[in-house]
C-alpha cells in the first residue's frame, strides 16, 4: 500500500468523525448564541443578553447529545488508530496459553 493511500486511509478513519462532531458542536453553538439568546436594555448597565430556563435546558442537552457523539468519535478514532496499526485485540483480550 502507498504512502498516500495509507495517509488518507488513517485521515478518513481516525480524523473525520471528529472533525465532523466538532463541527457540528460549532453549529448548535452558533445557532443558539445567534437565535436563542435574548436581549435586554437596563438603564445604567447597557445591553444584556440571557438565556430563559428552557433555552438553557435546550442548549445543556443538545450539547450533551454532541458530548455522546464526541465520546463515540473518538472510540471509532481509536479502533481505527489500533486497526491501522494491526495491534487490534479481542474482545476478550490478550489469548493465554496453558
Amino acid at each position: 500500500m502507498t504512502e498516500r493511500k495509507q495517509a488518507a486511509r488513517r485521515f478518513i478513519f481516525a480524523w473525520l468523525p471528529l472533525i465532523v462532531v466538532l463541527v457540528g458542536t460549532s453549529m448548535v453553538l452558533l445557532d443558539f448564541s445567534y437565535n436563542y439568546v435574548n436581549r435586554r436594555y437596563f438603564a445604567g448597565v447597557g445591553w444584556v443578553r440571557f438565556f430563559t430556563y428552557d433555552q438553557l435546558y435546550d442548549l445543556t442537552l443538545h450539547l450533551s447529545m454532541l458530548a455522546v457523539g464526541f465520546a463515540g468519535a473518538l472510540v471509532v478514532a481509536a479502533l481505527a488508530r489500533s486497526a491501522l496499526r494491526g495491534s487490534l485485540r479481542t474482545a476478550s483480550g490478550p489469548s493465554r496459553s496453558r
